[in-house]
């Protein structure tokens, strides 16, 4: 059940019913989903292999951090009870996610979700607004928008479509079949970009194409990586220039909105250097003077577009250095090693898609406290707890590769080293499988340590 409750919210997370579902319109459904996801955990336990709460880094970091902002808030803001509920889905979700069949599971309904924002906005496009999004795609002189909390401007919307291209090839087009290889994979790479084009947002034209590059360099031979990077450098500058809005990148200096931008930034730096430890959670606004003509305006609110800039204004530099620690674990978890399976690397190279596509648009987008960051980190996490398991017997996964073999004649099982196949006689597979029967994994009753 809890793994039911992880993929509800998340679904509710990009697709939010509650913001244009007739009758679901202003309701908190995210509170009943909150109370059966706990009643399932105090019901049933930790999905985990590893118990306890804080058994991971990660785990410690969030709590931290969480800790940080409610000491820093000033009083009467409600940074307390709004974060809580963001740590809260973090702990849920790393205790449900606890096999590498539930954490794929999870990354391709996360890619699937993408798809379904991206087919709001074509289904826009062609007609039929769904969402109530057109009204803001007309603010924005055109440029799509839905009508969703995660999605109302063009940039949120192409740096949250844009990330389906690289995760749908990891999932499907590498080592995959050849459905997922000459269908699935053009089919969402065809609805995803055609989403993104429509957004004209230059910022998630220059994620995915840096993401896009990263999936045919990470992982390759040296002489692979230099034609890789060569190519992208000699043909995709070029290319990048046909998009829309595009060529406005050759002249930043007279962009109104750049300018408006390294004013914001200006003042967040003065900001961060004058209070030690911010000025709370969500408080930072710039305030600009602007002249247009003959006409002078008199305190704008600016956003900063930069998740980076905006939490060093919040919470000062130590609470920036703990927004990065939570990346930089996570980072650290998927680039520690290989995964030992197809699905398990599909599973590591997957998360950290989503973490460096996230990294790179925090330069340009606001989403410094979505619950996305929270949970890209329990994926994270989980994984690190399945590596624990591994290490300490505690995995499954080892019996399983040795009783799909069969114990009559030769028995194939992944390398645990070298990446080859390797080939067991009865004798070696009765023995080994005698050995990892007496390691079964083990649960905590009711998920606490």
């Amino acid at each position: 059940m809890d793994y039911f409750f992880a993929m509800l919210f998340l679904g509710m997370y990009f697709i939010r019913p509650q913001d244009w579902v007739p009758g679901l319109v202003g309701a908190n459904v995210i509170r009943p989903v909150m109370l059966g996801w706990f009643a399932s955990v105090a019901g049933y336990g930790s999905s985990s292999k590893i118990p306890g709460w804080f058994s991971t880094p990660h785990d410690w970091v969030i709590a931290i951090y969480y800790a940080y902002v409610v000491w820093t808030a000033p009083p009467g803001i409600g940074a307390g009870m709004g974060m809580f509920s963001l740590v809260v889905f973090y702990f849920l979700t790393v205790h449900a996610l606890g096999d590498w069949r539930r954490v794929l599971g999870y990354l391709k309904f996360w890619n699937v979700l993408l798809l379904c924002v991206a087919g709001f906005g074509v289904l826009q496009v062609l007609g039929m607004d769904i969402t109530g999004g057109r009204q803001a795609t007309e603010i924005f002189l055109g440029r799509l928008s839905l009508g969703t909390w995660l999605a109302d401007n063009p940039n949120a919307l192409g740096h949250t479509v844009v990330l389906a291209i690289p995760l749908s090839y990891v999932l499907f087009f590498w080592r995959g079949s050849i459905a997922g290889r000459l269908f699935i994979f053009p089919t969402c790479f065809a609805l995803a970009g055609w989403c993104a084009w429509q957004t004209q947002s230059k910022g998630s034209f220059l994620v995915g194409a840096g993401l896009t590059v990263l999936i045919f360099v990470v992982g390759r031979p040296k002489w692979v990586q230099i034609m890789v990077v060569s190519l992208a450098l000699v043909t995709g500058v070029g290319a990048l220039s046909f998009l829309p809005r595009m060529e406005e990148m050759g002249n930043l200096r007279a962009d109104e909105g750049v300018l408006g931008r390294l004013m914001a930034w200006e003042m967040a730096k003065t900001s961060m250097d004058s209070n030690t430890f911010g000025v709370g959670w969500k408080q930072f606004i710039a305030l600009l003077d602007w002249q247009d003509g003959r006409r002078f305006y008199h305190d704008i609110p600016k956003a900063t577009h930069c998740s980076y800039v905006q939490v060093g204004a919040d919470l000062g530099r130590y609470g920036l250095y703990l927004y990065l620690m939570g990346i930089w674990v996570a980072l650290r978890t998927l680039l520690s090693g290989k995964g030992l399976t197809d699905d398990q690397e599909r599973c590591r190279r997957a998360v950290l898609l989503l973490l460096l596509g996230y990294l790179a648009s925090g330069w340009m987008i606001n989403r410094q406290y979505h619950t996305e960051y929270f949970l890209m980190i329990a994926a994270a996490a989980a994984i690190h707890r399945l590596k624990l398991a591994r290490e300490e017997g505690l995995d499954s996964t080892a019996e399983a590769t040795l009783d799909d073999g069969g114990a009559d004649g030769a028995v194939g099982a992944a390398s645990w080293g070298g990446g080859g196949v390797q080939f067991l006689d009865k004798s070696t597979y009765e023995t080994i499988s005698m050995k990892v029967a007496y390691r079964k994994p083990s649960r905590a009753k009711c998920g606490i340590d």
